[in-house]
């Protein structure tokens, strides 16, 4: 019957101005739906599923000024979005290609429609292409083999030259770096900036991609000063970071490790980002202020949902990308304060990511004699062949996305 009233109702969306009844109707249906039922709902109720997700987009391509005041609007959006949200956060009944047909626009011109707003739009319109273009980001992250489809592309060459390349991302950027950030109130725009555009360019960055207008080196120089003050300020001072900051911070964070993994030189990128070894070390130790505040650890997901997961996942990859650097890699060797912390979200963390990365961390800066006293061997290889049964059960799953040095540390 849900089906049947589901399909009457999606037929009523081509009409230019279906009716409220009807907008609320299809909201209600979709917040019903759970992690359990929604399998079964996907699978009885897909036609109508792609007739929404292309109406959504659609509609967000046009002038907003047309529904931005009709709440029914706005609940139907929200709705679509938690929706797509519990569709990505299910990994194994629901197929890729159901995915990303659902959630991947199919005609450019809709992207153009929404971008070409974003300068003179209002708060609303940009909350909602905002949450669009997150579940993007998370759905290439899942699933790399999309970053290289001709709409990731295309998405992402927009991203970076009409606003990640632009006197407003520098200018929301070199805000953060006001000690009293936390207690700014973040508007949509300046978070589409640093959050959205970060997060897109981030997951795409990672594919090393060649289409793309700048290279990882010219973003680098592009931000390096005003990134690498605000890292300096903020990790002074995260037990006050809002939300918000938090959102940012991580996403920038993300952003410049995928633009130093860009190229084979890792070390002349992560040089790029300070003028001299003074400062670098000053940078090294801020980060790892930050990845040592322990409400953080405590707040890491196996889904990679959250930014305290980001966060992490990011410094602590880009630290260890450092250790190919000579004199830091004797810097960080001397950090005691840092082994605790690795230990820490090695033994503790839920997202095996973060956790081959803290032992594989461990094995590099560590001595044999050191890694014995720790007395975690027995741990370390009882995790590692748990992860290798899960990839040879299952090649499919995420394991795909560790990399695989880690785990041959």
């Amino acid at each position: 019957m849900e089906k049947e009233n589901l399909e009457e109702l999606v037929a009523a969306l081509a009409v230019s101005l279906p009716s409220t009844n009807i907008l609320y109707k299809i909201t209600s249906i979709l917040e019903e739906q759970t992690s359990r039922s929604i399998i079964l709902f996907v699978f009885e109720s897909l036609q109508s599923l792609y007739i929404i997700e292309r109406w959504a987009w659609q509609v967000l391509s046009k002038d907003f000024q047309e529904w931005i005041n009709e709440k029914s609007y706005i609940d139907l959006f929200h709705a679509i979005h938690l929706f797509n949200i519990k569709l990505l956060s299910n990994h194994d009944e629901i197929e890729f290609d159901i995915k990303t047909s659902l959630l991947i626009p199919s005609s450019i011109d809709w992207i153009d429609g929404i971008l070409d707003q974003i300068k003179s739009s209002n708060d609303t319109f940009l909350t909602i292409v905002s949450l669009w273009f997150d579940v993007i980001s998370y759905l290439v992250h899942e699933y790399s083999e999309i970053r290289d489809t001709s709409t990731i592309i295309y998405i992402n060459n927009r991203l970076g030259r009409d606003f990640l390349m632009t006197n407003e991302y520098q200018i929301y950027l070199k805000q953060l770096q006001e000690p009293h950030s936390s207690q700014v109130i973040f508007t949509p725009k300046q978070l589409f900036y640093l959050k959205t555009c970060s997060f897109s360019l981030h997951v795409y960055l990672c594919s090393k991609s060649q289409q793309f207008p700048f290279t990882g080196e010219q973003i680098i120089k592009f931000i390096a000063d005003n990134y690498s003050q605000m890292i300096l300020v903020q990790s002074y001072i995260v037990d006050s970071w809002s939300k918000e900051l938090l959102s940012c911070i991580a996403h920038l964070i993300a952003l410049i490790c995928s633009c130093c993994w860009w190229g084979d030189e890792k070390a002349k990128y992560i040089k790029m980002l300070v003028s001299s070894n003074d400062l670098m070390y000053d940078h090294i130790l801020a980060l790892i202020r930050i990845v040592s505040y322990q409400p953080f650890h405590q707040c890491i997901s196996a889904q990679w949902y959250n930014d305290e997961t980001l966060l992490i996942d990011a410094i602590l990859v880009f630290l260890y990308g450092t250790l190919e650097i000579r004199d830091i890699r004797c810097f960080i060797s001397s950090q005691t304060n840092l082994f605790a912390t690795l230990l820490v979200i090695a033994q503790t963390s839920s997202y095996d990511r973060i956790c081959i990365c803290a032992y594989g961390f461990l094995a590099e800066i560590l001595t044999d004699e050191q890694l014995k006293e720790l007395n975690i061997s027995e741990n370390i290889s009882g995790f590692f062949f748990d992860i290798l049964e899960q990839a040879w059960k299952d090649p499919t799953k995420r394991c795909k996305t560790i990399p695989i040095p880690h785990v041959l540390k």
